[in-house]
C-alpha cells in the first residue's frame, strides 16, 4: 500500500543481508530470501505508520528497543527455512505484489539504468531511443556499404559480414543530482526500493484496507470526511498479527484464516480505529517520506506518455508498454517525440 507502510520490513531485509554476508556464495543462492523475510515478520509486531512523524517514531522504536528481536527472528528463519524441492513454488497473485517501486525495477532493467529515480526515467528512455535510432542508422550504413563493395567485388561475402547489433542498453545513466546531493532522500530512495527483490505480502493488508473503505463508506458523508483510510487501516494492522505468505498457496491458506479467525475482531478494531479517527483527526499529517517519489511518478508518467504518443499508459503496464515501444522502434514501426525538440507542455 501506498499510504500504509510496516516500517519493520526494511529492517529484517538489511538484517537477513548482514547474517548472509559471511556465508558462500553456494549457500546464499540455496536460501529462499523471500520465505526467511516472511518467517521473521510473521514472528515480530506490526508496526504500520501512515505518516513521516508516525514512521520515523516507528522506525527509532524498532532499531533501538528491537534490535535483538530482529535479529533473534533472522537467525530462527534462516535456521528454520529449508530447500524443498516438494514444496509449493507458485508464485503469489500479482496484485500481491503490484506496486510503484517494483514497476520502477522493471522500467531500470528495461533500460539499463540502474538506480534511476521515477525523475531520471524519462531521460533513460530518450537515451534508449536515441541509442537505437544511431545504431539503425549504422547498420543501415554498413547495408549499403557491404551492398555496393560486393557489387564493385562481385563477391558475395560482404553480406555474410553480421551488421551491428541494434539494442538501446549499454549508455551511462547517472542518478537524478537531486538524489545524489540529498542524502536523506537517498536514504528514503533506498527504504522505497528495499524490497522490489522479494516476493511475500501481508494478506491482512488489502483485506483490512478494503474492510476499512466499506465501513468509512457506511459512515455520514461530513464525518466520513473526517476519517483517514490509511490511519485507519495501520491502526487495525497494528493490533493483528502478521501474516505473510510468500506463495499463491500460502496466499489462499491465510486469506481463510483470516477471515475465519479474525473476521470479527477485524470489524471490531475497525469501528474503534474510526472513533480514533473521528474524535482526534490528523489534520496535519505530513505523508510518510516515501510518498515524495509517488510526485515523481506522476511527473514521469506524464512525459513517458508524450514522449511514446501513447496515453494508455499507467504504472502498473509502464514497463511492458516501454518495452513494447523499443522493439517498435527497432524495426522502425514508431514515431516518438524528444522532449528538447519540441513545446514540451508539461514542467520538467
Amino acid at each position: 500500500m501506498q499510504s500504509c507502510k510496516n516500517a519493520i520490513e526494511e529492517l529484517v531485509i538489511t538484517e537477513i543481508d548482514v547474517q548472509i554476508s559471511h556465508l558462500p556464495q553456494y549457500r546464499r543462492d540455496q536460501i529462499n530470501l523471500s520465505e526467511v523475510a516472511a518467517y521473521a515478520l510473521n514472528r515480530l509486531p506490526p508496526m504500520y505508520a501512515t505518516s513521516k512523524s508516525g514512521w520515523m517514531r516507528q522506525r527509532k522504536k524498532a532499531i533501538t528497543e528491537m534490535r535483538p528481536q530482529i535479529e533473534s527472528a533472522v537467525r530462527r528463519a534462516l535456521t528454520s527455512v529449508k530447500p524443498d524441492a516438494l514444496r509449493d513454488k507458485s508464485p503469489l497473485p500479482f496484485q500481491e505484489i503490484a506496486n510503484h517501486a517494483r514497476s520502477l525495477a522493471e522500467l531500470q532493467q528495461i533500460l539499463g539504468a540502474e538506480n534511476a529515480s521515477w525523475k531520471d526515467i524519462p531521460t533513460a528512455l530518450e537515451n534508449a531511443l536515441i541509442t537505437i535510432k544511431i545504431k539503425s542508422a549504422v547498420s543501415n550504413t554498413y547495408m549499403a556499404t557491404s551492398k555496393r563493395d560486393a557489387i564493385a567485388d562481385k563477391d558475395d561475402t560482404a553480406f555474410s559480414r553480421k551488421p551491428p547489433e541494434i539494442s538501446w542498453k549499454g549508455r551511462s545513466m547517472a542518478t537524478s543530482t537531486s538524489l545524489a546531493q540529498d542524502e536523506q532522500k537517498a536514504k528514503d530512495f533506498q527504504t522505497y526500493m528495499v524490497d522490489v527483490n522479494y516476493q511475500f505480502s501481508n494478506v491482512l493488508e488489502k483485506l483490512v484496507l478494503s474492510l476499512a473503505y466499506h465501513q468509512i463508506q457506511k459512515l455520514h458523508p461530513a464525518i466520513a470526511e473526517t476519517v483517514d483510510l490509511g490511519e485507519t487501516t495501520a491502526y487495525v494492522l497494528n493490533r493483528l498479527p502478521t501474516m505473510y505468505a510468500t506463495t499463491e498457496k500460502g496466499y489462499r491458506e491465510l486469506r481463510l484464516r483470516a477471515r475465519e479467525v479474525y473476521g470479527k475482531e477485524v470489524v471490531a478494531v475497525l469501528k474503534e480505529a474510526i472513533a480514533v479517527c473521528v474524535e482526534a483527526p490528523n489534520v496535519e499529517k505530513v505523508p510518510l517520506p516515501l510518498a515524495r517519489f509517488e510526485a515523481e511518478l506522476e511527473e514521469a508518467l506524464e512525459q513517458i506518455r508524450w514522449i511514446l504518443q501513447r496515453d494508455d499508459i499507467n504504472w502498473s503496464n509502464a514497463a511492458f508498454i516501454v518495452e513494447e515501444c523499443l522493439q517498435q522502434a527497432i524495426n522502425n514501426e514508431i514515431e516518438w517525440r524528444k522532449r528538447s525538440d519540441y513545446n514540451y507542455p508539461y514542467s520538467s
